[in-house]
Formats: C-alpha cells, structure tokens, sequence
C-alpha cells in the first residue's frame, strides 16, 4: 500500500507527513497558515525529544532550492527504507544548514521522525 507524502517546506526545514483516514493536516492546523501549525509542531517535537531547545527566531533560514529537493529525496528513500508497520499519521523532518542539530556534509541532518 503506497502512502501519500505531502511535503512542508519550512525556511529552516523540509517536513512531510504521511497522513492517514483518521488525521489530516487541516486537524493539526485548526484556524492557522498549515506552515505554522507545522512549526509549530515540529519546534515542540525537538524541545520534547531534546533534539534542540530553540525558538523560531533562533532558526537560520535556508533558501536554496536544490538542498530542500534533495531533503526531500532523502525522506522518500528513508520511507521507502523504512516503511511505516501500521498507516498511522507519520511526520518526517530534516533540517536544513542548522546549527542546532548535527548536520551531514551534504548540509541537511538526519532524517527525523516526528
């Protein structure tokens, strides 16, 4: 069963979600920019795993295009390497160029699941 994966560009992050029939984006969003929900989100998720105790405006924005398309290449293989046992709502994060988190010689950290 092949999962939809919808990508969020974040300026400091690529997150995407693997939504299931009982979760969508629009649930998380409830009246806000789904970008900032997300954030949002992702911004707790860090602080709760201790991955990184941060806040928005510490976050270095990342413009480049071709490093957010291969994040976003990095998270299709990480799913398809690792594919979800059950179709739960499933976030995948990978930082872009920032300093909170080790990052990779290709400048993007690890495949985070959120």
């Amino acid at each position: 069963m092949k999962q939809e994966i919808r990508y969020i560009d974040l300026s400091w992050a690529v997150v995407a979600l693997c939504e299931s029939n009982s979760f969508s984006l629009g649930q998380l969003a409830r009246g806000e920019q789904v970008e900032e929900a997300v954030e949002r989100y992702v911004i707790g998720y860090m602080a709760f795993w201790q991955i990184a105790f941060v806040e928005k405006e510490q976050l270095q924005p990342c413009d480049d295009e071709d490093l957010r398309q291969a994040a976003r290449l990095k998270i299709a293989r990480h799913i398809e390497a690792h594919p979800p046992l059950q179709r739960l709502p499933r976030f995948y994060l990978v930082l872009l160029n920032q300093h909170i988190a080790p990052m990779e010689p290709d400048g993007m950290s690890r495949v985070y699941q959120v």
